[in-house]
């Protein structure tokens, strides 16, 4: 297996959105779609990459955890929800000594590490492992970036031939901040590699965010967010459409496709004018000699 990442890597400055020409009512409306993992077009986007949820290393956490646990605090918090709410700690543990005849606090800890010794016959259980992969394809939306906005085949595959455009996003934004802490938690880097990691823990990431090696040239970025943050929710043949709101500000610029058409290049020069204060519009132009796409401004 390729070595992948097992730290999340800082996101680059911009990344990009590949867009369709009809699908110019995503800078109209300031509204672009996330959608369930189960529908991108990776048939294999949600598999299993990992042999254990829990491993070794996983264990040793919860063993070292356990080692650390607050034996008097958890004695405390019980008494509080008992009958035997008057008694202290102390008074507790003696009580507990005299009906077991073992030292309390020895005697929690053998059974905390005796269930956490049980822990990974359940949780590596194959409907547990299904019961994981389903939840974290079934409780989530994501939209889909690139690090590169001059990639032939992704011109081709999701700009429509290179007659769409590409939308520079700002990952400064405020757009990409959904953690809990108003952090970046929300945006990350995908691995691409075939095959699985011994255990989750030793690549959460990988893990849980990647795709097969076949689709490295995306060099994908993804955003997750929550259901309730899609302003619009619309049907389409049965499937459920997720709209969510980005701030203007949030776009540097857009760049034309090197076969866009003139119509679709005054659409969204006249969106900007209104709309986008200080974006550029610009062209993805084929260069033969170095066969590379050159970004040139587009002329009035």
């Amino acid at each position: 297996m390729a070595e992948i990442e097992r730290r999340r890597p800082s996101p680059p400055a911009e990344l990009f959105k590949y867009v369709v020409s009809d699908r110019i009512d995503v800078l109209e409306n300031a509204l672009i779609r996330f959608s369930p993992p189960l529908n991108t077009n990776d048939i294999f986007e949600v598999r299993q990459t990992f042999d254990l949820i829990m491993g070794p290393k996983m264990q040793l956490l919860f063993e070292e955890a356990a080692a650390e646990a607050d034996v008097d605090g958890g004695i405390s918090d019980a008494l509080r929800e008992s009958p035997l709410s008057a008694l202290n700690v102390d008074q507790a543990k003696q009580m507990m000594s005299a009906v077991t005849g073992a030292n309390v606090e020895h005697l929690m800890r053998r059974l905390l590490g005796d269930f956490i010794a049980q822990m990974p016959a359940q949780m590596n259980a194959p409907e547990n492992i299904d019961r994981l992969i389903d939840r974290v394809a079934g409780k989530q939306l994501l939209l889909s970036l690139s690090e590169k906005s001059d990639s032939s085949p992704m011109w081709a595959h999701y700009a429509g031939n290179s007659s769409g455009f590409v939308i520079a996003f700002d990952t400064s934004s405020d757009f990409f901040r959904r953690g809990e802490n108003y952090e970046l938690q929300g945006l990350h880097k995908v691995a691409y590699f075939d095959g699985r990691v011994p255990e989750i823990m030793d690549n959460p990431y990988g893990a849980l965010i990647s795709k097969q090696a076949d689709w490295s040239y995306e060099r994908e970025w993804r955003l997750y967010a929550k259901v309730e943050d899609a302003s619009v929710i619309t049907k389409v043949q049965h499937e459920q459409i997720h709209l969510v709101p980005f701030p203007h500000a949030a776009v540097r610029r857009v760049i034309l496709g090197s076969r866009a058409s003139d119509e679709l290049k005054c659409s969204i020069k006249s969106l900007i004018e209104r709309g986008y204060p200080g974006v550029h519009l610009t062209r993805a132009t084929p260069d033969r000699r170095s066969a590379t796409l050159i970004e040139l401004p587009v002329e009035d």
